[in-house]
């Protein structure tokens, strides 16, 4: 029996949304954390709690409902890493590179 807290927190997902969940669960391609997010709503629809989804997914809890409010709010596209966010491509700005 799944232990921890009911919440109101309800994810249904139609079968695309499943079908495109399951395949960036499995690639290779694609950042980690994009396939973190598609494993944590998928485990979510199931009907894990949200302290169980943490816990399998190793992420904190407070980010479980930030990216199930994010894909409520917005779908699909909500998954994706907002651009600008992370190092740049050689680790450096261009601004952080002159100061060096």
């Amino acid at each position: 029996m799944p232990r921890g807290r009911k919440t109101a927190l309800t994810i249904t997902l139609t079968a695309e949304e499943r079908q495109t969940l399951l395949a960036w669960q499995r690639s290779t391609t694609i950042p980690v954390g994009q396939a973190k997010r598609a494993r944590l709503l998928l485990l979510l629809a199931d009907g894990l709690s949200v302290v169980e989804v943490a816990r399998r997914v190793g992420i904190n809890r407070r980010f479980v409902y930030t990216w199930a409010r994010r894909f409520l709010e917005h779908g699909i596209e909500g998954l994706a890493d907002k651009p600008g966010r992370g190092r740049g491509p050689h680790g450096h700005s261009g601004e952080d590179a002159t100061r060096r």
